[in-house]
């Protein structure tokens, strides 16, 4: 199967860390290809100097003008000065974000629709103090809907919070592994 959900992790010169994620709306190749631009369109703009909202107003109006197509997607950044440890988050129709701090674990949500759906894009943006130690836990609805239940997002956060590995790689392993179980107990 081909996953219609794409990232990138992009080092900028002035410090800036951007981790970006992007899921193709429907499945298969053109969800993958469609989130794929998305997200190459998105490091060119930002590489380029674009401010992140400029750069999601030209992909949303790109996205708009392939209308006929109905190409919409998500699109989740954190954008982490790694000089100040402030992280900026933008979601766009995009998964809950969650950070995990030593004993417990925050949400950040989106209440907007992708990009591409509307000529005008909405964004939900948060910007957070992030500290040595802190994880930054982005996923698609995928991974979040093998929960169970009507409260995904909590039921998440009490996952990551039982979290015992410190590696980024473990820690992503048993988070899938986790929602995997979770969505054989039905």
């Amino acid at each position: 199967k081909i996953s219609g959900d794409n990232f990138s992790i992009l080092s900028l010169e002035d410090g800036q860390m951007i981790l970006s994620l992007s899921d193709g709306m429907g499945t298969g190749m053109n969800a993958s290809e469609e989130s794929e631009s998305v997200i190459e369109l998105l490091e060119q703009f930002m590489e380029a100097g674009f401010r992140e909202e400029s750069a999601i107003r030209l992909i949303n109006s790109i996205l708009v003008l392939k209308s006929e197509e109905q190409s919409f997607s998500t699109i989740d950044l954190s954008m982490l000065n790694l000089y100040t440890g402030v992280c900026e988050f933008v979601k766009i129709g995009a998964a809950t974000t969650f950070i995990k701090r030593d004993h417990w674990v925050e949400t950040i949500s989106s209440t907007t629709m992708p990009a591409g759906v509307f000529n005008e894009v909405d964004f939900d943006q948060k910007s957070k103090k992030l500290y040595d130690g802190d994880y930054i836990i982005m996923m698609t609805d995928g991974v979040l809907d093998c929960i169970q239940g009507e409260n995904k997002e909590k039921r998440m956060q009490e996952m990551i919070h039982e979290l015992k590995a410190m590696n980024p790689q473990e820690m992503s392993n048993q988070i899938i592994q986790m929602a995997l179980h979770e969505n054989h107990d039905v």
